[in-house]
Parts: C-alpha cells; structure tokens; sequence
C-alpha cells in the first residue's frame, strides 16, 4: 500500500507539472480578452491534479484474473504449471540493466534499500506537515472572523443602488474595500471611505465575488493545497487565479454601473496603500503583479462589448479530468471480484451476523450463546471473510477455538480476505497454524491476491511459521497466479532467513513464472528478479552464489 501512494505521488508531480506548464503558457500567450478562458482553465487544472492521484492509486477490478486451482481447494503442482507453459525454460541470464523499477523500491542494485521504512517515514512526513497546514487553516478562518467582528457596522445611503444588498462595516485594519466571510459575507471599507455613488463601482465588485461565492472557492482551493503540499507545480495556479478573478469581477462592476475608470481610479487609490489582512478576505485592491493587466482591461474600449469565448470551467474541466484519467496508470492494487456466493455484513443483523460481529469483539460468551442458538459459522462475507479468518486475524484464539469446535470449516475464504491458515500465517501466529492445520486445514489451499499460507509467512518473513508449515509439507515451490511463489516474495521482501528455509526445502532459485503488473500487463518474475528489482543486493549476491538465473520463456 505504501509502494502504491509513491508511485501515485509521483504521476501526480508529472501531471500537475504539464498542466501548470499549460496554464501558464495560455495566461502568457492568448489574447488578453480571455480573461474568463484563463481563469476557468487555471481552475480545472488545478482541481485536475488530485483527480489524478485518485486515479492512479484507486484499486481496479477485475474477474479475469487467471488463478491456479488452488482457489478451490491446492495449488496444482508447479510441475503441471510448466506443462501448461506458465514458467520459463532454463537460458542464460538476459541484461536486466533496463528492467522497470514497477514497484518503485529498488533504484541500485546491490543496496538494500529499507523500502518499507522509507515509505512510511514518507507518509509521516506529509501527516505532520499537512496536520500543520490545517491548523495554520483554522487559524486563519478564527483571525478572519476576529477581524470581522472588530468592524464597525454602517448603513447605506438610500441613493446608492446597488445590485445586492450586503451589509457594510468600516475597519481601520483595511486599505481599501473587501468581502470578508462565508456564511454572512460582509463588504469591509476603510475609516474615510465615502459611500457615496462613486463608490458604487468598488462595491459592485466586491458583490461580484459574493455572487460568484469566490470566498468559498478560495476556502476549497486552500484545502486541496493542504492535502497536496508537496506537489509544488500547484503554486503556479494561484497567480494566474487570483488575478482572473479579479478582472472578472472589475467586468462585472463595469458591467452594472458603466463606470470603468471610475474602478480603475479607485484601484491606483487603494492599490499604494499594503495593510496585511486575513488570507481569506478578498480585496479589491490589484497585487503589484496584476495592477497593470487590469487597469488595461478596465481602459480597453470594447470592455463593455466583449464576449468569450465557448471556452467554459463546465466544458474544460470534464476535457482535462478525461484526458488526465485516460493517460495516467493505475498503480492500485488489484481487487478481485468474488465468484463465490457470498453476502453483505450489514445486510441483516440475523443470529450469522451477530455471531461474525461478537467473534470480531472476542466475545466468547456471546459466541457460545448464539452457536447454541444455531448460528452458521461458514458464512463468508464480501469484504470481511468468514468469522473463523477474522477471529483468527484478530488473534482471538478463545474464539477460534469455539469455532472450531463447532465445526467451522478451516479452508472456508473470501477472496480479498483469504481463509483462515493465511491469516494465522499472515499474523504468525505459530499456535493457530498448528491448531488450524490439527483440524485438518489444506496447507496449499490458495486464494488470488492472498496466496497461500506459505506464501503469506514469505512475504512477511515469518520464518517460524514457514518453517512448520514445510515440516507439515508444504510445497515450497507452490505458484498462484497473482502472487507467484513463496521464494519469489522472500526476495521482494528481502527475507533471507526464510528464503533460506525454502531453498534448504526445495525451493527452485531459478524457478520463473507468469505474473501480472498492476496495469494489468504480464510479465515475468523469479526470485533474482524481484531482489534486483527492489534492490535487496544482500538476496541478489546470495541468490547468484547459488546459480540462481532468470528464465522467461524463449520468444
């Protein structure tokens, strides 16, 4: 999951770079009438860039993943496996040097990158700093609403008409008049403003920003700009933004009372006086940056003619999110769809339901009570497996075992949720597999996505486990597609202990089967590829000092 939200962040820094690249060349290059077309095309992309990270770390399902029988029952044979032409035949070793880092972990090989402890320190990182900018957030939102109450309330003149009524406070804190506020916005003017119909044209642009709800809009920007920190391609929208909008509502002032220079005067007035406000008011008053592209616009003589063009934020944004989904992969892990009958938890709290819930609580009593009663043990549930996987995963042995011994079937999974021996293997739980495999657990029963119980103690590097489970038999070289071998997911890892318990058992080092990347392509791993590919170069040495070679098939 980890590897998934890298590989996520960094299509998204890829694609927030182009579309900023976009913008600013549209805000450069088209004519400056396109006032709206810039601000509606700054918007879409900005709101485009977390649709992309969505895109590319949501998981995707499928129903034609190709899975070993072992879903119904074993795993076939690994033999029966290379009949069917899934595994490679022996060649020399092919130049890996141009081998895809898919998972994003090792970048040299021969390190042994902590590529677990990296991803999560990262993860922590943007908790802490995106935890700080939601505070500083809320900060600004009680100085916002301090400073509105620390105005004083004035009273329009009668003949000043204006095209809303909003309510109207003189500050000392101001430079020049502003819309500060959500909920009840209020039209902030400084000590000596004149509200007389002079000032109509400023005002009339502040009701512009209430009538657009542009407070709101720069309240939902300034949160995805928390969320999304780090993607620095982000800071080029606001400029471009802000400057936009403003223009927009300077047309629209002009637009009711016909007074462009009038607007413009007032803009050189306010625009030499710089008091700091809250980030979440809207001034009227240009920044330096944009003073001269709207005191144009309000001077240019077919101001008031002007049309834009079809070019609209409804028409732009569903083009860029399109495009934008259409073009980024999908790192997400692979949820399969389950074909096997199986129900909602929440469906119905019937006496099956009461009884996975009390065993997710360990609530040995009420579980007695209700199998006494006669509820069902085996009833797999989407999402959450059967109550005999969750008590086993939850470690609640208690429960386990009053399961057990009313007959839950050891083998019963849900796919997504594998079955109770790969749980125990999972957690490590050396007992409950011992216990498990007592009241006659398949040691190779498998499920897609979840592999098999030997397969699972690989993967986390629970040597004890894979160690009892190869004394009780299990194949060390047992495929399922979808997770390939046990030997395989030691070298991902880079757990030499048990990788040297499943060679010592048997494990082939060359053994090289189909797999499939999370964009749904196949390829071919075995275990010197998957420890190169993460950069475990302690497994990739050990691995060739024993003749370890990577086999895909001959084309």
């Amino acid at each position: 999951m980890m590897m998934v939200v890298l590989q996520a962040a960094g299509l998204t820094l890829a694609g927030a770079t182009v579309l900023a690249g976009l913008v600013r060349a549209f805000d450069r290059w088209a004519p400056p009438r396109m006032v709206r077309e810039r601000h509606d095309l700054a918007l879409a992309a900005f709101l485009t860039v977390p649709l992309i990270f969505l895109a590319a770390s949501w998981p995707h399902a499928t129903t034609s993943v190709e899975t070993a029988p072992a879903e119904q029952g074993s795993v076939q044979a690994v033999g029966d496996a290379i009949q069917a032409g899934k595994f490679g035949n022996a060649r020399e070793l092919p130049d890996l040097s141009d081998l895809t880092d898919r998972t994003g972990a090792g970048l040299i090989a021969g390190i042994d990158w902590p590529v677990d402890q990296i991803a999560m320190g990262a993860v922590a990182v943007w908790s802490a700093i995106t935890l700080g900018l939601f505070i500083r957030l809320g900060l600004d939102l009680l100085a916002l609403g301090r400073f509105k109450r620390r105005a004083r309330p004035v009273d329009l003149p009668d003949d000043l008409a204006l095209s809303r009524r909003l309510p109207v406070a003189r500050s000392v804190e101001v430079a020049g008049p502003m819309l500060a506020g959500f909920l009840r916005p209020v039209i902030l003017v400084p000590e000596g403003f004149a509200l007389t119909p002079a000032a109509r044209p400023i005002l009339e642009h502040e009701i512009a920003h209430a009538r657009r709800a542009d407070t709101w809009v720069a309240l939902g920007l300034r949160c995805v700009s928390c969320l999304f920190w780090w993607v620095l391609p982000l800071r080029a929208f606001p400029p471009v933004l802000d400057t936009a909008r403003e223009t927009l509502c300077d047309r629209e002032a002009v637009r009711l009372t016909g007074q462009p220079r009038l607007l413009a005067g007032a803009l050189l007035d306010t625009a030499a006086a710089a008091i700091r406000t809250p980030s979440l008011a809207l001034a009227a008053a240009p920044t330096r940056s944009g003073l001269a592209r709207r005191i144009g616009h309000l001077t240019s003589p077919d101001l008031q003619t002007r049309k834009d063009s079809v070019m609209r934020f409804a028409l732009i944004l569903p083009a860029l999110a399109a495009g934008s989904l259409v073009l980024t992969p999908n790192v997400g892990a692979i949820v399969d769809v389950p074909d096997m009958p199986s129900r909602e938890l929440d469906a119905a709290l019937d006496l099956d339901a009461r009884l996975f819930h009390a065993v997710r609580r360990g609530r040995t009593g009420d579980i007695a009570d209700l199998l006494q009663a006669g509820a069902d043990p085996d009833v797999p549930y989407r999402g959450d497996g059967t109550a005999l996987t969750r008590a086993v995963s939850r470690g609640h042995t208690d429960a386990a075992i009053l399961l057990l011994e009313a007959g839950a079937d050891p083998d019963l999974g849900v796919r997504g949720d594998g079955n109770p021996l790969i749980a125990a293997a999972e957690r490590g739980d050396r007992d409950m597999v011992a216990r498990l495999i007592a009241y006659g657990a398949d040691i190779e029963s498998a499920w897609s996505g979840d592999g098999n119980a030997l397969i699972a103690a690989a993967r986390r590097g629970r040597s004890d486990v894979s160690r009892l489970l190869l004394q009780a038999g299990a194949d060390p070289n047992a495929y399922v597609r979808g997770d390939e071998t046990p030997l395989i997911n030691a070298a991902q890892q880079g757990r030499m202990d048990v990788a040297a318990q499943l060679v010592e058992a048997g494990a082939d080092v060359s053994l090289t089967v189909l797999a499939q990347r999370r964009d749904g392509v196949d390829e071919y791993r075995s275990p010197l590829s998957e420890a190169r590919r993460n950069g475990h170069g302690d497994m990739v040495r050990w691995l060739e000092a024993l003749g370890a070679t990577h086999n895909p098939p001959s084309e």
